[in-house]
């Protein structure tokens, strides 16, 4: 990037956000470098603790840019418009910290792991943001999703988000630098400054197996769907992500539901079959279950096991993002959940309705149009949910929409349910934030105390 373009996002006053984004001739630049500038803005922690925005916000922009490649070319402007107004909202709002102090290089990663391990168990926020951007510098990205997985799965901080980032960082592979990396450094605080706000299933997640399952993939997948289409009920203490998870091990499902399956070694085909059956009710449960919890509940529902099964891909140990998933899974499903999903259940069909009149009637309507699409369909109906989702302000929207559409390669063989579900939280928010006022919507959902 030029250094003409450095700081062409810095300072945009986020009462005059398209304006600015006009006046500042933002639209000459790539979709890389608007990238690259809303990150220096948002990968900078605040002083004081997180709130919902400042929390997602490095985690929305990577959503965001991910999706930008299947946007249509006639809403790009739009798209790019929402990441600017994260990016100007943060920083004219948020008092941020400055950056962390360097540290020394490691002989080898297994060092490196050592100390980041060591630094976490310590509590030493400042020292584990600055861990995770000098092991990025040194060993690369993957490196560091490797290294930082295992303490990221199990915790309770950060509203549990902090394996999405890695997730979503991973997604970005190679390419990615230490600057995309600096979007970790709220998470890494967030991790480290409670070490022991853990789950506690499953002995305090001690998940070493003694012996091998026998049990085939195809029916430990059904096992597992069959457990968590109705499981005992628990009482819900507060709203978090965290009193969710805390009222579910109180109640024991976790580990009544799952304790057997967690002493055995589990095989590759296995942990994905469970992974796929995580998932599945997942979506079913935002198809099914209370509307009302559509937004934030069921949209985490699918969030948090879909990125611990993402990682599963590079940790070392799978089971331990399998065991997480269950962990949350279970806990949706019988602490928030007020209903038995039918896991055979599908929409009746729609007729003479195109997509996207189907997401302006209903998430009901939607969820049908989309289900019951032919399969010449199915590319114009991801360009059109990544398009709805990426024009609008909502963080929890983009993320899941990303989510589902990357479960089309997780689980190809219900594609329908994973897009259907996008479209369902889709309609909802088309609903609530149409066309016509999305460039006034800019800081709704970005304003913070």
């Amino acid at each position: 990037m030029g250094t003409s373009n450095l700081h062409r996002i810095s300072g945009i006053d986020p009462k005059n956000i398209a304006d600015e984004y006009e006046g500042r001739a933002l639209g000459d630049l790539s979709d890389t470098e608007i990238f690259d500038q809303v990150c220096s803005i948002v990968a900078r922690p605040p002083v004081r603790g997180l709130t919902s925005f400042t929390l997602h916000a490095p985690l929305e922009v990577m959503a965001r840019y991910g999706l930008m490649r299947l946007v249509e070319p006639s809403d790009r402007e739009l798209a790019r418009l929402q990441m600017v107004a994260s990016a100007a909202v943060y920083g004219h709002q948020v008092d941020l910290m400055p950056d962390p102090a360097r540290v020394y290089s490691f002989p080898d990663a297994n060092t490196a792991a050592a100390e980041l391990a060591s630094t976490f168990s310590s509590g030493d926020a400042d020292g584990l943001e600055a861990l995770v951007l000098s092991v990025a510098l040194q060993f690369g990205i993957k490196s560091l999703v490797n290294l930082l997985t295992p303490l990221a799965l199990p915790t309770l901080t950060g509203a549990s988000h902090s394996h999405i980032g890695l997730w979503l960082l991973l997604r970005h592979a190679e390419p990615a630098g230490v600057q995309n990396a600096s979007l970790l450094r709220a998470a890494a605080r967030a991790v480290a400054v409670d070490p022991t706000g853990q789950m506690q299933s499953f002995q305090g997640m001690s998940i070493e197996g003694t012996q091998p399952l026998k049990t085939p993939p195809g029916q430990l997948c059904q096992e597992i769907l069959d457990k968590l289409a109705d499981p005992a009920k628990g009482t819900l203490g507060g709203q978090s992500i965290r009193e969710l998870v805390e009222a579910c091990e109180k109640t024991g499902n976790v580990d009544t539901l799952f304790g057997d399956l967690i002493r055995h070694d589990l095989s590759g085909p296995q942990i994905d079959a469970a992974f796929r059956a995580v998932l599945r009710v997942s979506a079913h449960s935002m198809l099914q279950d209370d509307l009302e919890q559509a937004k934030f509940g069921w949209s985490h529902c699918l969030n948090l096991p879909q990125s611990a099964f993402g990682l599963s891909s590079v940790t070392t140990n799978r089971k331990l993002a399998l065991t997480a998933a269950l962990v949350w899974i279970v806990a949706y499903r019988s602490v928030l959940s007020d209903r038995a999903l039918d896991l055979g259940w599908h929409p009746p069909p729609i007729k003479d309705a195109s997509v996207l009149e189907a997401l302006q009637t209903s998430p009901a309507a939607a969820a049908s149009r989309v289900w019951h699409a032919p399969d010449t369909e199915l590319s114009a109906i991801r360009r059109i949910l990544a398009t709805e989702a990426s024009i609008r302000n909502d963080i929890h929207l983009v993320k899941y929409t990303r989510a589902c559409l990357d479960m089309g390669t997780f689980d190809p063989g219900h594609v329908r349910l994973y897009l259907a579900a996008a479209a369902h939280l889709c309609a909802l928010w088309v609903a609530e934030v149409p066309r016509a006022t999305i460039v006034e919507a800019l800081q709704v959902g970005r304003d913070t105390p």
